[in-house]
Order: structure tokens, then sequence, then C-alpha cells
């Protein structure tokens, strides 16, 4: 399995190299964490020329490579070791490779296109389909999906699903989301699109929609990408709003970039997720590879 993983990486990063993409390496240790709703970062003190300083582990290179795009605008991918706090299961580890990469002037279709490329190179799937959320909750859940939060909870009620008055849209959504995502992707690779504004992350938002979508294989969350928000003011709030009472810092740096970002869109990948696919594996703990 050891030279199985290494042609797969090598595979991965023949098929970027052929469409004309850089690879970039960034730095895995970083002054700021990068700010998402649900990913905890890892903080760390380290002592340099003699001071203590706070820094963090990178949870994706995205702010990284975000910069770069700013700079030099041009596609470019990378595989990285990533690492995210409080993460545990036959699908989740603190650390593991990701693959993210960033096309420029294009959209959230053009990769999913492109990710059907890619899968097909790897000898993973011919062929892919594209399914609505809405749709996906409708068919597997029952569920009138509705950003209106009064309005999904009547829905809830209606079919039968009991909740705290407590929980929010978010955590609501979630709890059903994981009983959803269990059949997706099962006959052949599913990618799913048109997510609530509330789930826009930092995807471009077009008539009432987050330009998003994930990727499922046989269950699997796969890929997540989108549409970039190239809006400087836009990024600025939706940081702000994501790091609300989690005492991390902004970085302005990242801010700064928006000032001459170029339209793209960005995925990324967990790598050991798709290779647990592509040999037939049910969990990360069967990867051999790693000690």
């Amino acid at each position: 399995m050891l030279a199985d993983w290494s042609n797969f990486i090598d595979r991965i990063r023949e098929f970027f190299k052929q469409k004309g993409y850089l690879e970039v390496h960034t730095p895995i240790l970083n002054p700021y964490p990068n700010i998402d709703l649900n990913v905890e970062p890892i903080e760390l003190k380290v002592i340099e020329c003699s001071k203590e300083k706070t820094m963090w582990l990178q949870t994706s290179p995205e702010f990284s490579m975000k910069k770069l795009l700013s700079r030099y605008k041009r596609n470019i991918f990378q595989i990285a070791k990533v690492f995210r706090n409080k993460e545990c299961g036959r699908l989740n580890k603190i650390e593991f490779t990701m693959l993210e990469w960033y096309k420029v002037g294009a959209d959230y279709k053009v990769l999913i296109e492109e990710i059907g490329e890619l899968l097909s190179y790897l000898g993973i799937s011919q062929d892919y389909t594209i399914t609505r959320l809405e749709h996906a909750f409708e068919e597997y859940a029952g569920i009138i999906l509705s950003e209106d939060e009064d309005i999904f909870k009547n829905n809830l009620l209606a079919y039968g699903y009991d909740f705290d008055d407590k929980e929010d849209w978010e955590s609501l959504f979630l709890r059903i989301y994981v009983e959803v995502e269990r059949h997706l992707g099962k006959n052949r690779p599913e990618f799913i699109t048109h997510f609530p504004k509330r789930l826009s992350s930092y995807a471009k938002i077009k008539e009432g929609y987050a330009e998003r979508f994930e990727l499922y294989i046989k269950g699997i969350e796969i890929a997540n990408g989108w549409t970039e928000e190239e809006n400087q003011e836009e990024i600025r709030k939706r940081m702000e709003g994501y790091s609300k009472g989690r005492n991390l810092p902004m970085d302005e740096d990242l801010i700064k970039a928006y000032e001459d970002f170029p339209p793209c869109a960005g995925c990324s990948i967990g790598l050991e997720r798709l290779f647990v696919v592509h040999m037939g594996l049910e969990s990360l703990d069967e990867l051999s590879y790693i000690p």
C-alpha cells in the first residue's frame, strides 16, 4: 500500500501539471489561523529569536494560496499537510493530506467538470451526477429545506422530527445532513450544489444560493469547492462572523489581498479519504502506510 499511495500522489500531481497548473508550497505554520465556521485550528506557542509568539497550524493552505493568487493571478495547486483540532472517527484525523487548487476565470461548474476528469484519470469513475441540496433533503430525509429557521423547524415538526427548542438552524441542519450524507454517491460520484447562503463559507452568492458544491462517493464527503467571493468587505464581514466568540485573530494581510483578487474558483480534497475510496477500504485506520 505504501507504493500505491506514492503512485496515487504522483498521478494527482501529473494531472494538474498537464493542465498547466503551477505547484506551490506555502507555510504550514502561520501567524494567523484559518477562520472557518466548523473547523477548529490548532494554536501553538513557539520561541523565535528568544521571543515567545503564538502561531497556528494551517487547517488548509487556502489563506496562503489566496495571497499568492492576488499577486500572481495564475492557476495554482498544492498538496499539503493540514491540521484540525477536535477531529475523531473512521474518516477524520487531526492531521491529513489536502489537495487544494484555484482556477482563475472559472466558476464552480468548471471545477465540477475538472474533478470529473480527475476521477476518470485516477480510474475511480467515468461518470458522476449533480444534485441540488434541497432535492437530496427531500429524497433522503423527507424534509423541505428552508433557510428561514421558523419555517425549517415547522417542516421538521410536520415530518415527525424531534428537537430541542434551543437548537438553532445550523445545528438542526447538520444533524439531519449527517443522515442524508450516508445515501450520497452510492452508485456513482455525486456533487451536491445550491447550498443556502447560511452555508456559503467564502463562496459567491447568486440567485439566493451559494455557488458551492460538495462531492460524495459511497456516502463519504470527498471535496468542497466554490466560486470565490471577491469583494473585500464581504470577506471581512464573513471572517468576523465566523470568528465571533472564538477569540481568533484576523489576518489583515489576507483581507488586503482582496484589493486586487482575480475572479476564480477553488476546491479542496482530503486525499486520504479519496485514497480509501480508490482502494475500496472503509476507514482511514486501514491505511497501512500510516505508522
